[in-house]
C-alpha cells in the first residue's frame, strides 16, 4: 500500500493548507469590509442625480422667465404693433403706457425700424440706461431673419455695467417684418435672476450662470467668482464641453484648484449654460468618515497577512533561495555553473537534484554546440562574399561579418534601407518586398521571387545580377540562392557579392570594342554588326534598309589649321546634329575620321531615305560657331544605298554606298545621290572652286565690353575680318580685292587700338602699358602674315596660318580674352 500524497512534510501540503487560510482570511476581510469602502460611485451617483434635481428646477424657472418676457413683447406688439409704421409717435406713447413692462425689463425698452434706426428709447426708470441692448450683427438676425433673441451680456459705460436684451421681430398684418423691439434687462438691479442666484446648494455648493459666447460668470451665488471669465478653448477639456452643449455630471478641479462635483444643463432659450459645484469634500463627507474607520482595520489585516506570508515563504523556500544564491553567484562571478547543495529530500530537494543532472548534460551538449557553432561562423567569415542563412519563412538565422560590414556601408542604399532590416532575426523577404514598390526595380522584384521559388522547392538554384547604386558611386552585386535542408527544415543561403570592378571592366571593354570615343557613337564594328541584324529584319518584315554613307567636306582644312581640338570639336557636333535628325530606332555610326555611316530600318522605300538623307544634309550645311565666336562652314556628301535594291550583303550594300558618296564628291559635293547601276560608267564633273572661306567670325550680345565706342568698333572689326577672310582664298584671282580688304582692316585695328589706349590711360587702367605692347605685337605680326601671303605659291600653307590668326590670335586671343582684363571699368555700380 503506498504512501499518501498528503504527509505532514510534504511541500504541496504545506504551501495548500497555508494558502488556503491565508485565501480565506483574505476574503472574510474583503466581505466585510466590501459594503462600507466601495461606496464612492454609488455616493457621486446619488449626489449627482440630486444636484440635477435641483438643477432642473433652476434651470426650468430660467427659461420660464425668459419667455414670459417674450410672451411680453410678443403682447405689446400686438396691442400697438400696428401703429407702428402709420404712426409711430402714437406707437412710442402706446409704449410707455405700458408700464408693466418695467417689472419686466428694467432697463426699458427700444424700437428700431426695418433700416435698423433706433425710433423709439422708453426708460420706465431713473436714471436712463442709454445701452441699445442689441450690437448691429444681433439687429441684423432679429430684422433679417426674423428670428427672437437673447442677446449677449456686454458691459456699457466706465461703470462697466453688465446687461443684456431680448429681442423679437414686428410683423405688420401681412406678416412681413417692418421692425424690431427689445427690453433691456440690467444685472446690477433686481431682476428675475436674482431671487434664483439666492438659493444655496447644501454647506459650500454655489449656482452658476455662464454665457457661452464669452464664458463668462455673469450670475452667480457666489459673488468672489462674478463676472469671471472662464479658460478659454483647449485650456480645460471640461469648459470646452460644457460649451459645446453638455449635459451632466462629472467631477473636475475649477480654475481656482478646487475639486468639486459640477452638474450642468443648458438654458435652451439663450446661448448660456446653468451649473451647480459641491466640493468634493462635503459630497463624500461621508466616505470620509467611513475611509478613518476602515483603514485601522485594513492595515491590521495586511500587517497580519503579511507576517504569515513572510514566515511561510521563508521557512519553506530557505534551500531553493540558497540553491539560487549559488548559481547567482556563477553567473556574476562568470563561472562555470555546478552541482547545486540539496539541504532536505523534499520537493525542493528533487527539483534541486533533477536540475543539476540536466546542467550536466546541457553543459556537455552546449560545449559540443559551442565548438560547432564556431567552425561554422569562422567558415562562413572566411569568405569574401556576403553570406545570409534563411528559414523557410525568409527570416535570417546567420550572416557572416561581410554580410554585417555590406549592412552597415549600405544603410543609405536602395538595397540596404536599414542594417536592422538585414541583421539576424529579420525577415529578409519582408526587407526586399518592401523595396518592390520602388518604381523600376525590377530587379529587386526578380530577386525576392528567386528567393520565395527556392524557398518553395520551385527552382534548383536562383542566379541575378543587379546594380545597387549610390548617389556617389555605381555599383553592381550578384546574388546566389541555393537550398538548405536540415532534417524537416528547410531553408536557403544567399550570398552576395561585389561585382563591380568586373562590370566596368566589361563596359569598359564593350565601350573600347564598339563605341567611338571621340564622338561616342559606335564604331566601325558594331555597325557592320547591327548592319547584319537589320538586314535580318528587313528579309522577315520584307522591308527596305537604307544605308547612308557621309563623308564631310571642308573638314580636313580646318582640322589642319585651326587644330586638332577645333576639330574633333566639329566632329563632336556633328555627330549631334546626325542624330537630332534620326529616329531611335536608326544608328548612326562614326567609320573613322570624318565619315559616318547612318542606318535607317523598317522603310518602305527608297524616298523615305533621301528625306532624311536631305534633312541631314541640310543640318550640316548650317553654320558651326564656335565658344571662341569662330564660325566653320562645312558641308557633306551622303551616297545611298538600299537593301534589297541594290546589295544583297553587308560588304555589298557598305560598297555601293561608298561609290554613291564618292560620285557626290566627283560631282561639286553637298548633295546627296542613291546609288544607281550604272554608277561607275557616270563621267564626272570637274569641282568647283571656292568662293568663300570655311571660316567666319560672328559677333555675339556676350563679347560686348560696357564702352558702347569700343563695342563698335569690335562688331565693325569682325565685319572687316570676315571680308578679308572671303578674298584670303581668291588672293591670286583678285590681288586687288585682297590688298584693298587687307589695307581696310589693318587701318581700322590700328585706329580702334589708339582709341582704345587713350580710353584706359584716362580711366587709370594699371595695365594699359602691356595692354598697349600687345596691340604693337599684333599689328607687327599682321605685316609680316601679309607679306609673306604676298610672297608665297598657291600651294604653301600660309592661308592656313593666317585664317588660324584672324580666328585664334587677333579675335579668340585678344578681343574675347585679353580685353576682358578692362571691361570691368565699364560696369556701372548698382
Amino acid at each position: 500500500m503506498s504512501k499518501p500524497d498528503l504527509q505532514p512534510q510534504s511541500l504541496k501540503t504545506r504551501v495548500t493548507l497555508m494558502t488556503l487560510l491565508i485565501v480565506m482570511l483574505c476574503f472574510w476581510t474583503l466581505a466585510f469590509f466590501s459594503n462600507r469602502v466601495f461606496l464612492r460611485d454609488e455616493i457621486r451617483l446619488f449626489a449627482g442625480e440630486q444636484q440635477r434635481s435641483a438643477l432642473n428646477l433652476w434651470v426650468y424657472e430660467i427659461n420660464r422667465n425668459l419667455q414670459t418676457r417674450l410672451d411680453a413683447l410678443d403682447l405689446v406688439i400686438k396691442r400697438a404693433g400696428t401703429t407702428f409704421v402709420s404712426n409711430p409717435a402714437a406707437f412710442h406713447a402706446s409704449l410707455q403706457e405700458h408700464l408693466f413692462m418695467a417689472g419686466f425689463f428694467n432697463a426699458g425698452l427700444r424700437v428700431w425700424d426695418k433700416q435698423g434706426i433706433l425710433q423709439a428709447n422708453v426708460q420706465y426708470s431713473q436714471p436712463e440706461f442709454p445701452a441699445l441692448g442689441l450690437n448691429k450683427s444681433e439687429l441684423a438676425t432679429v430684422l433679417n431673419e426674423g428670428r427672437t433673441l437673447i442677446s449677449g451680456v456686454r458691459p456699457y459705460g466706465e461703470a462697466q455695467i453688465r446687461a443684456f436684451a431680448v429681442a423679437v421681430p414686428i410683423r405688420n398684418t401681412q406678416g412681413a417684418i417692418v421692425g424690431a423691439i427689445a427690453g433691456v434687462i440690467r444685472l446690477d438691479q433686481t431682476n428675475f435672476l436674482t431671487d434664483i442666484i439666492k438659493l444655496d446648494y447644501g454647506k459650500s455648493g454655489h449656482l452658476f450662470l455662464v454665457e457661452s459666447a464669452q464664458r463668462l460668470i455673469f450670475a452667480t451665488s457666489d459673488q468672489s467668482r462674478l463676472l469671471e471669465v472662464l479658460p478659454d478653448a483647449g485650456v480645460s477639456q471640461c469648459v470646452d464641453s460644457f460649451v459645446q452643449g453638455f449635459e451632466g455630471t462629472t467631477q473636475l478641479v475649477n480654475p481656482h484648484g478646487e475639486e468639486v462635483l459640477v452638474s450642468v444643463q443648458q438654458i435652451p432659450l439663450a446661448h448660456w449654460y446653468a451649473t451647480v459645484t459641491l466640493p468634493t469634500d462635503e459630497a463624500f463627507a461621508m466616505i470620509k468618515t467611513l475611509r478613518w474607520r476602515i483603514w485601522p482595520a485594513a492595515f491590521v489585516t495586511l500587517l497580519l497577512c503579511g507576517v504569515l506570508i513572510w514566515l511561510m515563504l521563508r521557512r519553506e523556500l530557505t534551500p531553493m533561495l540558497t540553491a539560487v544564491n549559488i548559481l547567482d553567484g556563477y553567473v556574476r562571478r562568470n563561472q562555470a555553473p555546478q552541482a547545486l547543495p540539496v539541504v532536505r529530500q523534499d520537493e525542493v530537494g528533487q527539483l534541486v537534484g533533477g536540475f543539476n543532472r540536466l546542467l550536466e548534460t546541457l553543459g556537455q551538449q552546449q560545449k559540443v554546440l559551442h565548438e560547432s557553432e564556431l567552425f561554422k561562423q569562422a567558415v562562413l567569415n572566411s569568405m569574401t562574399a556576403e553570406i545570409a542563412v534563411l528559414d523557410q519563412d525568409g527570416v535570417i538565422l546567420a550572416v557572416n561579418e561581410a554580410w554585417e560590414r555590406f549592412a552597415l556601408e549600405n544603410t543609405a542604399s536602395e538595397l540596404v534601407q536599414n542594417p536592422s532590416h538585414t541583421g539576424v532575426g529579420a525577415n529578409y523577404l519582408a526587407a526586399r518586398e518592401l523595396s518592390d514598390f520602388e518604381p523600376g526595380n525590377t530587379e529587386a522584384l526578380q530577386a525576392h521571387q528567386g528567393i520565395r521559388a527556392v524557398l518553395d522547392g520551385h527552382l534548383p538554384q536562383f542566379y541575378v545580377e543587379y546594380p545597387c547604386h549610390t548617389p556617389h558611386r555605381q555599383r553592381w552585386f550578384s546574388m546566389s540562392v541555393t537550398p538548405l535542408v536540415r532534417g524537416s527544415q528547410k531553408g536557403a543561403v544567399v550570398a552576395q557579392q561585389d561585382i563591380t570592378e568586373r562590370v566596368q571592366m566589361q563596359n569598359q571593354v564593350r565601350a573600347l570594342a564598339f563605341y567611338d570615343t571621340l564622338t561616342h557613337l559606335p564604331n566601325r564594328r558594331l555597325a557592320l554588326e547591327r548592319l547584319t541584324q537589320q538586314m535580318a529584319r528587313a528579309r522577315r518584315t520584307h522591308k527596305h534598309l537604307a544605308l547612308l554613307f557621309i563623308d564631310l567636306d571642308k573638314f580636313k582644312p580646318i582640322n589642319d589649321e585651326l587644330g586638332h581640338e577645333v576639330g574633333d570639336w566639329l566632329l563632336q557636333t556633328v555627330a549631334q546634329r546626325i542624330l537630332r535628325c534620326l529616329r531611335e530606332s536608326d544608328t548612326a555610326a562614326r567609320m573613322g575620321g570624318d565619315e559616318f555611316v547612318v542606318l535607317l530600318p523598317d522603310l518602305l522605300d527608297s524616298d523615305q531615305a533621301m528625306m532624311v538623307a536631305e534633312k541631314i544634309r541640310s543640318s550640316l550645311e548650317q553654320e558651326f560657331v564656335t565658344d571662341q565666336a569662330a564660325v566653320l562652314n562645312i558641308s557633306s556628301s551622303i551616297g545611298v544605298a538600299m537593301y534589297p535594291d541594290h546589295g544583297a550583303d553587308e560588304k555589298e550594300l557598305m560598297r555601293l554606298g561608298d561609290e554613291a558618296m564618292y560620285k557626290v564628291k566627283k560631282s561639286g559635293r553637298n548633295a546627296v545621290y542613291l546609288f544607281q547601276p550604272s554608277l561607275a560608267e557616270t563621267e564626272t564633273a570637274p569641282v568647283e572652286p571656292a568662293t568663300s572661306s570655311y571660316v567666319h567670325l560672328r559677333w555675339k550680345a556676350a563679347f560686348s565690353s560696357g564702352n558702347p565706342q569700343i563695342d563698335q568698333e569690335h562688331e565693325m572689326m569682325f565685319e572687316l575680318a570676315n571680308t578679308l577672310l572671303d578674298q584670303v582664298a581668291l588672293r591670286h584671282q583678285h590681288p586687288q580685292e585682297f590688298d584693298r580688304a587687307y589695307q581696310a582692316l589693318f587701318t581700322h585695328v590700328e585706329d580702334h587700338f589708339a582709341h582704345e589706349e587713350k580710353i584706359l590711360q584716362e580711366l587709370g587702367f594699371e595695365r594699359w602699358a602691356a595692354h598697349a605692347q600687345k596691340h604693337q605685337a599684333l599689328l607687327a605680326q599682321a605685316r609680316c602674315l601679309y607679306q609673306e601671303l604676298n610672297e608665297s605659291t598657291p600651294l604653301a600653307d600660309t592661308e592656313g596660318r593666317w585664317v588660324k590668326f584672324m580666328a585664334a590670335d587677333l579675335i579668340a586671343g585678344h578681343l574675347l580674352l585679353a580685353d576682358r582684363e578692362f571691361f570691368h571699368l565699364f560696369t556701372k555700380p548698382v
